[in-house]
């Protein structure tokens, strides 16, 4: 079944690269399956972080998901997705809030999903900003232009993305002491400093 994933996840991303490099995207689905074999994860869960973004991201449908799958599958990747419907449309902040609140009473399988994908993403956040210093945040939020017409600082990005982190990181409390966790919330720390409550 994890091969299986990896096929379907290399295909499906096959022309997607990571924001703001050149880096074939699935480099990012293939280390947050890593991240929760390493934590003790069993094999459905690994299979949902293969395949995490494919409903975000790729022309890939819940119902192929749920046929190729199963039930199980489709919902913790639908669990550990941003809302679907008018995503391209919703401002980055509305679509973070909704995030953060859902991880208050989501499943602990999509919370290990969501904690293997944010530690696998700051870790890229962490190279990048060490190579490229404060234009690193030039990247974000660009798709509310689309939206909205907004341009934003690069202090106002930091600042967003700094608080989207630290929410995570409290929301995400029920997976203290494991491994990806502990990482994940040092390497918030290191990025954007040490908030009392992390």
């Amino acid at each position: 079944m994890i091969r299986k994933a990896l096929e379907y996840a290399a295909v499906y991303h096959k022309e997607g690269v990571r924001k703001g490099s050149n880096v074939p995207y699935i480099v990012h689905p293939f280390e947050v399956a890593l991240i929760l074999q390493e934590n003790g994860m069993e094999e459905k869960i690994i299979v949902a972080g293969l395949l995490h973004d494919t409903l975000e991201d790729t022309e890939l449908t819940a119902e192929q998901l749920k046929e190729e799958f199963g039930e199980d599958i489709l919902q913790l990747v639908l669990g550990a997705s941003e809302v679907l419907e008018g995503r391209e449309e919703t401002l980055w902040e509305e679509r973070k809030k909704h995030t953060i609140e859902y991880l208050k009473t989501a499943p602990i399988d999509v919370k290990y999903i969501v904690c293997a994908d944010k530690l696998s993403n700051i870790r890229s956040m962490l190279a990048d900003h060490e190579k490229k210093g404060e234009k690193f945040w030039d990247k974000f939020m660009n798709s509310d232009k689309k939206i909205g017409g907004s341009e934003y600082s690069r202090e106002y990005k930091r600042e967003k993305q700094k608080w989207y982190y630290e929410s995570l990181v409290k929301n995400l409390q029920e997976l203290e002491g494991l491994k990806m966790y502990e990482e994940l919330k040092e390497a918030v720390r290191e990025l954007f400093g040490h908030p009392e409550n992390l």
